[in-house]
């Protein structure tokens, strides 16, 4: 790297880093007196540990019970990570039965799943980065180290997101703010990265447990998970499996031409192999296979109309013609290797996926009564009963990394990578509907689409110990793409008959700079200055729709990208019980890529910017038998200059952003006769939300109310380790919305009188889970 050359690019961000720092120093440490009583991580947080202390020399002293996290590429505490990183156990997850994505991220103020039908389906929103109907993500997801799922507009990356089981999971890391220079595009707003429990060469071991619940409105759901540890040569190799097979009731009722109850019902099931391999001491080697599958009978939406009134009998109903299935498909295989070199560690880690969503959409009787009018103008004389889109999205997916890293040292730490990623994917849409006698199928779109993303990356970051209390850190990741697009679509109401194929190449740098100083042993504060971006891409070239003329579409649209400031505080007092952190942030995201929705067809145009400030806190209290903890989040998250051409004014709140959202729990632990056991409640509330802009000409907003739930908890651990837990969701029973489809056709259908699908909250569940380890 030219070091010329890297230097004058980051210092206008350096400069703005500093022009901001007494703004967010207000923002930060506005209030640190109430930092003792105000904030911790989640219920389902692993931050309840001890901390860890500096030495003389200033390198950190692990102590009993820190979290160790993996969010700079290497295992180190997560207390001195210089930025906003927190934690969740698997095993809490299991207490509260959580049981997918939106269970998960629920106790993380401002991190959100808006979920677009159900398991599997939705995107997720960190730090208030979102425009709601997304053209790809812009929070990444991984499995250790390996990116998971489609990262572009073609495989409708930011409709299907990998839902994971808690299949052999050791813990969740979420990671805020954009992490561009060691993780690459689409981790614009953050990452959340699952960490699995890795074989044990040292001997066997196995666990087997299940979860069984009912769910008010539903009925009975169920869970049996097993893992199994097989040592094949002491302290040499290991094989490990585990299996998951869970089943979850529905809640939503199908009326109309297709009724059914519990509509929504979802199976899950997967395995997992993992082969570990240490031939020498400084060697280490991993294969992975997995496997999973999710089968939806339904979505899980309501029909409500733009005033938030439901249309169809309930806001648990939805009015079908046709039944809508969905199947979410993951195989996953990696391979992982590691050498130790005494001064630096090698790793190189390949891995390949195949990855499938298919779905099938009932468009609302509005659109039906619409193209049964219009059809005869264009060829289509045979009325129809329904209308839906059936659709597969296969996604094949490669990527290899090649990492060194050195060993901390006193002086300076480095990091230097090589990234490559390969996706192909291919779509098959079909817009069709079922005839009115005689029987039959009218197809309306046909479309075959096949697109590649080519995707290769240098990487690296450097950290200055400048003396034993400060260190300065400074990276920078460069990248380049490959795009191919090629499409075939006939039908009376194509809107680009026959085919076409284009190509084009972009490249991309982003940068991150940090200054950490520990005053004390006992705080740390941290000011970091990052940037994040979005790929661009390619889109059919449509100068019309059905009914008037597009002259603003063209066959490409440019990357967007943003740039994040922050300042953060971390500390622990009263001998490590208490432990507390706050930060402030301010993001500018320029040249959004917004979809626009005009009957017929959609497109993607680079429009307008946004900015973003908030406050996140955190903190815990553990003495004895108690835990007690609260966080909470801050985000202002509004457009600059809006988008008049789509309706969006300036200072329109983003979507999917929630002012104020927060978490306080507790946790008490006992005894019972000889038996240790513990009794928990935690309650999540978070303010309103738009679930799109005010005045967005092609999708409509619609307001989701601020909401406060209940859950309860106790449970026992008994001799062996085996564990029972009980547990309580949404004790009150609050039936409130809290997510829309993400469908730029329905949602536009909604302005003309057509329903807006509407996610409401999970009812009152009620359930036990169980886990014997031997």
């Amino acid at each position: 790297m030219n070091h010329r050359r890297f230097v004058i690019a980051t210092r206008p961000l350096v400069q703005r880093t500093l022009s901001r720092t007494i703004h967010i120093l207000l923002l930060a440490f506005a209030a640190p007196a109430v930092l003792a009583q105000t904030s911790t991580p989640p219920p389902a947080s692993s931050s309840n540990m001890a901390p860890a202390s500096a030495s003389s020399s200033g390198a950190p002293v692990v102590t009993l019970n820190e979290v160790m996290v993996t969010a700079n590429r290497r295992r180190e505490p997560q207390r001195d990570v210089p930025m906003h990183v927190d934690t969740v156990q698997a095993s809490s997850l299991q207490q509260l039965g959580a049981k997918n994505l939106n269970d998960y991220v629920s106790y993380q103020p401002g991190v959100f799943f808006a979920s677009a039908g159900g398991a599997g389906e939705g995107e997720l929103v960190m730090r208030g980065v979102s425009t709601g109907n997304q053209t790809s993500p812009t929070v990444s997801l991984y499995i250790d180290d390996v990116p998971v799922g489609g990262s572009t507009v073609y495989a409708a990356a930011a409709t299907f997101v990998f839902d994971p089981a808690l299949l052999d999971l050791d813990h969740i890391e979420f990671l805020y703010g954009p992490q561009g220079t060691l993780y690459g595009a689409g981790s614009m707003g953050g990452l959340v990265k699952y960490v699995t429990v890795k074989p044990d060469l040292s001997g066997f071991s196995g666990s087997v447990g299940g979860d069984v619940s009912n769910t008010n409105r539903g009925g009975t759901s169920y869970s049996e998970h097993a893992s199994l540890n097989i040592p094949l040569l002491k302290d040499k190799a290991a094989l490990r499996v585990s299996a998951v097979d869970q089943h979850v009731t529905g809640v939503y009722q199908a009326v109309g031409e297709t009724p059914a109850g519990g509509a929504d019902r979802t199976h899950t099931k997967g395995v997992r192999v993992q082969l570990e391999v240490d031939p020498v001491e400084k060697l280490s080697m991993n294969v992975t296979v997995m496997a999973q599958k999710i089968a939806a009978d339904g979505l899980s939406m309501g029909d409500f109309n733009l005033q938030g009134q439901t249309i169809s009998g309930g806001p648990y109903k939805r009015a079908l013609n046709h039944r809508e299935p969905f199947t979410q498909t993951l195989q996953l295989y990696s391979f992982h290797a590691g050498y130790d070199f005494d001064w630096a560690t090698l790793d190189w880690i390949s891995s390949y996926q195949n990855f499938v969503n298919h779905s099938v959409q009932d468009y609302p009787d509005s659109f039906l009564g619409l193209l049964n009018l219009i059809g005869p103008l264009f060829g289509v004389n045979q009325p129809l009963s329904s209308l839906y889109v059936d659709s597969q999205y296969t996604v094949h997916k490669s990527s290899q990394e090649i990492r060194l890293t050195s060993r901390k040292n006193e002086t300076f730490d480095w990091l230097l990578g090589l990234w490559l990623n390969r996706e192909d994917v291919w779509e098959q849409y079909a817009l069709q509907g079922d005839n009115l006698p005689p029987p039959g199928t009218t197809g309306l779109i046909g479309q075959t689409v096949h697109a590649r993303f080519s995707e290769y990356a240098g990487y690296g970051d450097l950290t200055w110990h400048i003396d034993p209390s400060l260190d300065l850190t400074v990276g920078a990741r460069a990248s380049g793409n490959s795009q191919q697009l090629s499409n075939f679509e006939d039908g009376p109401f194509a809107g680009s008959p026959g085919g076409f194929r284009e190509h084009a190449n972009n490249q991309d740098i982003t940068k991150m700079i940090t200054l950490t100083w520990r005053p004390t042993q006992k705080d740390s504060l941290y000011l970091r200055a990052s940037t994040g971006y979005r790929p661009g891409g390619l889109q059919a070239p449509l100068q019309s729709t059905l009914l008037v003329p597009n002259p603003s579409a063209t066959n490409t649209f440019g990357s967007d990208n943003l740039e994040s400031y922050e300042l953060g505080y971390k500390s622990s007092h009263l001998d490590g019980h208490l432990t507390t952190g706050i930060d402030g942030y301010d993001i500018e995201w320029h040249h959004m890529q917004l979809y626009t929705y005009t009957l017929g067809n959609t497109i993607i145009q680079n429009a307008g910017d946004a900015r973003i400030k908030g406050i996140e806190m955190q903190a815990n209290y553990s003495d004895g038998p108690w835990q007690v903890g609260v966080s909470g989040a801050y985000t202002d998250a509004f457009t600059n200059n809006g988008a008049p051409q789509l309706g969006i004014q300036p200072n329109a709140p983003l979507p999917y952003s929630a002012r104020w959202t927060g978490t306080l729990n507790g946790k008490y632990k006992f005894m019972v006769a000889g038996t240790g056991a513990y009794v928990g409640a935690a309650v999540r509330a978070s303010s309103h939300r738009n679930a799109g802009f005010d005045g967005d000409a092609s999708d409509p907003n619609f307001k989701l109310p601020g909401f406060m739930f209940l859950d309860l908890n106790l449970g026992v651990n008994l001799r062996g380790g085996a564990n029972i837990d009980f547990y309580v969701r949404n004790v009150l029973n609050r039936q409130v919305p809290i997510g829309t489809l993400n469908d730029e056709a329905v949602n536009f259908l909604a302005t003309v009188g057509g329903p807006m699908l509407v996610q409401m909250s999970t009812p009152r569940t009620v359930g036990v889970a169980f886990n014997v380890p031997f």
